[in-house]
Parts: structure tokens; sequence; C-alpha cells
């Protein structure tokens, strides 16, 4: 039998399209808007957020991708918590989700299926969700993920913008997992290092809700495929503000940084760096290895949160260690990340 990460790049053409790639498909599809949809398309929010009234709004996000990992029933766990996690970036609550699985039957037997789809279901279940459905089709490699539907009060809604100059920049997740997910497949990752990894890539997001509530917090969003980078540059976009991040202070999976500096950078981070190095400034000198961390590819990664200054204190303490302050959003050119160390 096939490995399920046979057909998984590690260089060259990424599984992934790049923002630039994105940025070209879609540049010449009208852009349609309704009164009712009050997430933002232009500023890549994101899930969509659907008013049925003044209480009440759907969100609605879509997210899968090829295996990571070879265990089956673990790579439904990671698609899964990867899909719900846009709905907690914007605040809110999944109701249900629907499998989309692309399957070769040829190359595997069907009980690899069953367990994604196992792994995939656990996961809904653990955020208080239901798998209602799904569609399946034969596809070269497996795929797999969820269309994810949730609830909130259209006032509580969660946005990549809004930011305000002096508003500290805090993330709740270690960087990393692209570059550990390599060292992981090719037995270059610790056992211990190898816990730490998988426990990340299953954490869902919702438990930052609580302590972001309480901070007051309107603007979040969360590091997905194109990186802490390009995630952070839609956020000062919307925001019309710049940021400025402090490299040395990134929290960073357990062994990540050795196998930087040993050259395990996934494709994708490349993607990454070509769709968004022309919006950072180096303000000092950092080494490779870092730098490639900036635009590693993340898989469920954390949230990235703005909070007033005078805020952040409680934010952190809810947190209660899963919180890492990275920087601060200032005056300037919109979307623009300057980095010190």
């Amino acid at each position: 039998m096939k490995s399920l990460t046979d057909n998984v790049k590690f260089g060259g053409c990424s599984a992934k399209i790049s923002a630039k790639e994105l940025q070209t498909i879609l540049q010449n599809l009208p852009l349609q808007t309704c009164d009712q949809l009050i997430s933002s398309l232009q500023n890549f929010d994101d899930a969509a957020v659907y008013k049925i009234s003044e209480q009440l709004a759907i969100v609605q996000t879509v997210d899968f991708f090829p295996p990571p990992v070879d265990d089956p029933y673990l790579f439904g766990l990671i698609a899964a918590n990867n899909a719900l996690s846009d709905i907690y970036a914007m605040g809110g609550k999944p109701i249900f989700a629907l499998n989309l699985l692309g399957f070769p039957t040829c190359d595997f037997p069907l009980t690899v299926a069953t367990e994604i789809l196992r792994g995939g279901q656990d996961q809904v279940v653990k955020s208080g969700a239901v798998i209602a459905g799904g569609h399946s089709i034969q596809t070269p490699e497996i795929l797999y993920g969820l269309s994810v539907t949730g609830l909130i009060d259209p006032a509580r809604m969660l946005t990549n913008g809004g930011a305000q100059s002096g508003d500290a920049l805090v993330l709740t997740k270690p960087l990393g997992t692209g570059i550990a997910i390599l060292g992981y497949q090719s037995d270059n990752l610790s056992k211990d290092a190898s816990k730490t990894l998988l426990d990340n890539l299953t954490s869902l997001n919702d438990r930052p809700l609580k302590a972001i509530r309480n901070a007051q917090v309107k603007c979040v969003t969360d590091v997905t495929g194109f990186g802490l980078v390009g995630h952070l540059h839609e956020m000062a976009q919307a925001s019309n503000r710049s940021v400025r991040l402090d490299a040395s202070a990134l929290p960073i999976l357990p062994e990540v940084y050795e196998l930087a500096s040993q050259g395990f950078v996934p494709a994708a981070a490349y993607g990454n760096r070509n769709s968004f190095e022309q919006y950072v400034v180096f303000k000092e000198d950092i080494d490779l290895a870092l730098g490639d961390l900036l635009f590693d590819p993340q898989t469920a990664g954390g949230l990235l949160i703005a909070v007033a200054e005078k805020n952040l204190s409680v934010l952190l303490s809810e947190l209660n260690g899963t919180g890492t302050k990275i920087g601060e959003f200032i005056d300037g050119e919109a979307g623009l990340i300057e980095v010190r160390r």
C-alpha cells in the first residue's frame, strides 16, 4: 500500500496555491456583495458571515488538503481542526460540518477512508458540532477537509481588520508546523518534539475565545497556509496600519529552528516568500532560518490577536500561558511589516 504522504511534495511545486497565484486567478472575477453578507471579501476574512437578523448570523467556511501525516485517523483530526479554526477566528460557534473527501480507491483500502472520516468526526464532536453528511469523489491523491457552518451574534463578530496603532499583537500557538511536519515525515523529529507537534496540530482554537471576549478584542485572524507574514499582512492591510514584529519573541515549536537551519523548509514557504516579501522590511539582520519561519505555512495554527495595550494583561492572564506578545501595530503604510529582533 502507498504511503498517505507519497504525493505531498517537499520541494518544487507544492500542493498549495500561493497568494500571488490566487490573486491572479481572482483578479478578473467580479466581486459579489449583498447587504446580508457582512464579512469582508476585499480583506479576505477567515469565513463568510451572512446576517439573518439583528441577533443572528451564519458563519461559513471550507478547507481541505492532502495528508501531512501517514496516520489516517490523525490526518482526519488535523484537517477537521484546520477547517474549524476559521469559525473560531470569526468568533463563531460551529454547529455542523460536511465532509469533503477525495480518495483513490485503487491505491488504498477503504478502511483508510473510514479512519480519516472517523478522525474528522471525533474532532467535530469535540467542538460541540455534528457531521451532517458530505461528498466524496475519486482523486489521484487523498484529499480531506470540511465545510463548516457556525452561528454568531453579528454584534460580536470578529474580523481581521480594525486594529489600532498601539495595539499589542498576540499569538496563541507556536510557529513552525510546516517545517516540523517535514521533520516528522522524515524521522528527523524526536519523540518529545513529535508529541508537541501533534498536540499543536489537533488542539482546537476555541479556548482563547473567552479570553478574547473579556479583553474586548475585535480584530483576530488565524495563522494557516500563508504563514505568519501572509496573514499578518492581511490583518495590517485591513486595519490600514503597519506592524512592528519582534522576531526574538516568536514562540517556536521544539527542534524547528534547527531543522530550518538544515534546510527543512516546505515548498509553500517559498511561495509565501514570493507573495509577501515585498511587504516586509527587515530593520535588523536576522538569520535565514528565522526568516524562513516567518513564511512557513502553518496547519491548524494559532490565533493572531490585536488587543489594546490596556487590556493586554487581561488577555495574557486568561490565555494562561498560551499567548505571547510578538509585536504591535503602528502608524505607517497599510500592510507593511517591520521586523526587528
